[in-house]
């Protein structure tokens, strides 16, 4: 009899044993023994590492933004030495630290690419503001229902041979293109202008001087002159035969044109397109704010209306084109038309056209016989605010980064606000004056009677009587409760430029006293971005009657106050008023001799402080 081992029966404390007890039927499985080698544990580990990578740069593609990832970026960034980092950090900051931060944010080059859209946006933000404040826009004279009235004469002026146009339809062109170039002639089809005209419709009849702003495609180019341009293949509608004889002497695209019937004539055979949207535009002055404020409003309104035509450009990119034969040199205001379009503008009378060029759509802006700040008469009082003055305020202070305060304060948007008490802000006085400027045409043989009768002999005395009167009424300012419980403080900005720009109520606290500011500041001195600087953060606005006063341009629209000083011989010249009510501003004119009495100035600016300090 055989014998074998005895396999005891499995306990909770032991493990199963071959054979297995008796028990249901099962299909026996072959197990293999693995044999754990160094070879089998490299693969594994390879392996795992491989996944681990693949699901690192899948977590880093996918989630760009996630903690992990920018986690993953840091290490990256400072190789994964914490200390070397952390030294790099300590010393980046402590650079940072000794920078001062009143300075402001440094400057950054700045280029507006598509001005059409900024401007009709800063427009829409415009009509917005000036309904919630309830002003008075005289119907709409010199706002949409202007541009409406010009948009409702519009008519083919010049088209292609056999085209019986009732609509413009730009040419459609890239974004991204630029000048497309060509060994041969390239094959262009015709040109077409449309233009509008203000005397036609009997809303704007009223207008001064015959106006008609144009927009064109296909326009050929002529390469010795610097206002002219060709049409080709263009035939002159009946509108625009009665076009010519309406405008009489005015200027416009139709009087700078020369008509060349043949297609197949040289002189408009195209080499090359400029293939973006130009703003053709003829200054009228490049020195004189006044009149270079004209112009940068004009431009505004040439643009409204060229959008009516073809509103498909408003998401074009732009360059403007200078006809008028300024240079940069003597240009004061290039920094700031430097900054409208994607590229540079093309000053003819430094960069003319080659011969061949031929453009694709562009805007041709109002003759400059009137502009909205002298259309209704400068002789004559006019108190009706302007959205379109208005929005071209807004545009140009933020080519300069002065944003409106309706962007971060809302409320500035609803009617409400504006019947209510607001938040205390600062106020800035700023004097803007003539001395150097006098002083440099007094030794250059530029002296004239005109500049004579506006000289006022005791400045000194003026800007000395408004330091020693601030600094004694805020002194006073807690014994007589007249701003308040906490007072103001006088702060002389001219020891202390820097904190001119703090304007919002987010930088006066509930127990500090009211800071109250003066600046004096002579144009003459100063480049174009400090002027602007120091114009667009003013409360008070107060100068001697001159081209200088252009520069509320830049005040704040609907939140500033203009007091100018006229001696007898400008009485009765309303240019600056007219500018101040169409951007909703508060207007005073003061009757002055050219020894300028000091408490008069002092008191009415005193009076507007305090006006100031009770509306917000």
């Amino acid at each position: 009899m055989s014998t074998a081992n005895y396999e005891p029966l499995p306990t909770s404390d032991s493990a199963s044993t071959y054979p297995p007890l008796p028990g249901p039927a099962f299909q026996p499985k072959r197990h293999t023994k693995i044999q754990i080698t160094p070879v089998l544990i490299l693969k594994y580990v390879l392996g795992l590492c491989g996944g681990l990578v693949i699901f690192h740069y899948v977590i880093i593609g996918a989630f760009p933004n996630s903690r992990y990832s920018k986690y993953t970026n840091n290490n990256d960034i400072n190789g994964g030495n914490g200390e070397i980092y952390a030294s790099a950090v300590s010393t980046a900051q402590g650079v940072l630290d000794k920078l001062d931060p009143s300075a402001g944010q440094p400057g950054t080059f700045f280029r507006d690419s598509f001005p059409l859209k900024t401007m009709s946006t800063f427009w829409e933000l415009a009509e917005k503001e000036v309904k919630a404040r309830n002003l008075d826009t005289c119907n709409e004279q010199l706002s949409r229902k202007l541009i409406d009235s010009y948009h409702s004469t519009q008519l083919a002026y010049c088209t292609p041979e056999g085209n019986e146009l009732d609509q413009f339809d730009p040419i459609p062109i890239s974004n991204h293109s630029h000048t497309h170039e060509s060994e041969s002639n390239l094959n262009i089809e015709g040109t077409t202008i449309f233009c509008s005209t203000v005397h036609r419709s009997t809303f704007s009849r009223w207008w001064p001087y015959p106006a008609a702003p144009c927009i064109s495609k296909n326009l050929r180019t002529i390469p010795s002159s610097e206002r002219m341009f060709r049409s080709a293949g263009c035939k002159l509608t009946e509108e625009g035969i009665k076009l010519d004889i309406e405008m009489g002497r005015e200027r416009f695209l139709g009087s700078d044109t020369e008509k060349i019937d043949d297609l197949q004539d040289d002189s408009v055979k195209c080499k090359s397109t400029i293939e973006r949207t130009l703003l053709v535009i003829g200054r009228q002055d490049q020195w004189n704010p006044f009149h270079v404020a004209e112009d940068l409003i004009t431009t505004l309104v040439s643009v409204f209306v060229a959008l009516q035509t073809a509103p498909s450009l408003i998401s074009s990119r732009v360059q403007l084109v200078f006809v008028e034969g300024f240079g940069m040199d003597s240009n004061h205001f290039t920094p700031l038309w430097d900054r409208i379009g994607a590229w540079a503008p093309r000053r003819l009378t430094l960069d003319p056209w080659t011969e061949g060029t031929c453009l694709t759509n562009a805007i041709h802006s109002v003759g400059a016989g009137a502009s909205l700040l002298s259309a209704m008469g400068v002789g004559s009082s006019y108190s009706c605010a302007s959205t379109i003055t208005w929005a071209a305020s807004h545009y140009y202070r933020h080519l300069f980064g002065l944003l409106p305060p309706s962007l971060s304060q809302p409320a500035n948007l609803m009617e409400s606000h504006h019947q209510s008490d607001k938040p205390r802000r600062p106020i800035n006085v700023l004097w803007l004056s003539r001395a150097k400027l006098d002083d440099y045409a007094q030794k250059h043989d530029d002296w004239s009677i005109w500049r004579d009768v506006r000289h006022i002999t005791n400045e000194p005395e003026l800007i000395e009587k408004f330091r020693t009167e601030l600094d004694q009424m805020c002194q006073d300012s807690i014994k007589s409760g007249e701003f308040g419980r906490t007072g103001c403080i006088y702060e002389d900005s001219q020891d202390m430029p820097e904190t001119w720009s703090f304007t919002s109520s987010k930088t006066v606290k509930e127990d500090d006293p009211l800071p109250i500011r003066f600046f004096h500041l002579d144009p003459t001195v100063h480049t174009l971005e400090n002027q602007i600087h120091f114009v667009g953060h003013s409360t008070i606005l107060v100068s001697s009657h001159g081209g200088a006063l252009g520069l509320s341009l830049f005040l704040p629209p609907g939140d500033g106050t203009v007091l100018e000083l006229q001696v007898e011989n400008v009485r009765g010249n309303y240019h600056f008023e007219h500018m101040a009510k169409e951007m909703g501003h508060n207007y005073e004119v003061l009757h002055i001799n050219q020894q300028v009495d000091v408490n008069q100035i002092w008191e009415s600016t005193r009076r507007w402080i305090w006006k100031v300090y009770q509306s917000g």
